[in-house]
């Protein structure tokens, strides 16, 4: 944003967007997320209630009525997008006509690059069970001749991230082989060993370390910031931070496995 805008209204209400966690409260906020979250928005994401949200609880009685004849005409999802932000006001007129050039390229990509960009945020968000499931959906439908074996690599890349962000190794080795496999990224390499390492299994490490032509020196290199992350960790943690870690995690894996 190149000017400060103050909010138009508050609301005491809440409307939760379950893609990021969170709730939002005013008009601005909305506009934020559509703007810097935009492959995470479909179809169903305008529903009556965000709507209603919009009419009664944040007075936006013109952006809420241009949305529901949008959706009687049963209109592009990107016309909607667009209807909100320049009728808010949040935004200034280049920040919009922006907006409106992305959401043209949006509708150039292929559904997998739609899938793996809405994957990614939210990896980016913690969101790891969705983003885990998401990247399985765009292997599950098999390559398109359109895309690179890059991008596959990629996709199983951040697939493995995810799982070793909920420290299922197992799946997360699987998903960085694939990945290496396609992408020959040292990036993907460093991965099975480091999940090697966390696992602490001696016969897959054995194992890849030969079939990779991984010197020892990159091994050690990797042992080491194991070393020193868990010495970080153990550091910065007490039970009560474990305690709440848990939970917060139970939590957000039942909204993501609801969603």
């Amino acid at each position: 944003m190149s000017d400060i805008t103050m909010c138009t209204l508050h609301s005491e209400k809440p409307y939760y967007i379950t893609e990021i966690n969170k709730n939002i409260y005013s008009i601005e906020e909305l506009n934020y997320y559509l703007y810097n979250y935009l492959y995470l928005v479909d179809e169903e994401f305008f529903s009556e209630s965000l709507i209603d949200y919009i009419e009664n609880e944040l007075k936006q009685t013109t952006i809420a009525t241009g949305l529901r004849q949008a959706l009687n005409k049963n209109g592009n999802l990107g016309e909607m997008i667009a209807f909100v932000i320049k009728n808010s006001g949040y935004y200034t007129q280049k920040e919009a006509d922006d907006l409106e050039r992305h959401l043209v390229m949006l509708n150039s990509k292929t559904s997998a690059e739609r899938i793996k960009a809405k994957a990614d945020i939210l990896l980016d968000n913690h969101k790891y069970n969705m983003a885990i499931s998401f990247y399985q959906s765009i292997i599950n439908k098999g390559t398109n001749s359109e895309l690179s074996e890059t991008f596959y690599g990629s996709v199983y890349n951040n697939l493995g991230v995810a799982y070793t962000r909920l420290f299922e190794y197992d799946e997360a080795l699987v998903a960085f082989r694939n990945a290496y496999r396609l992408n020959s990224a040292a990036e993907s390499l460093e991965s099975i060993i480091l999940c090697d390492l966390m696992s602490g299994n001696a016969t897959n490490l054995k194992n890849d370390v030969e079939k990779y032509k991984v010197s020892d020196q990159v091994v050690n290199r990797l042992r080491t910031e194991i070393i020193q992350l868990k010495a970080h960790i153990h550091v910065n943690w007490n039970d009560t931070i474990e305690k709440d870690y848990i939970s917060r995690r139970k939590r957000e894996y039942i909204v993501e496995i609801n969603s």
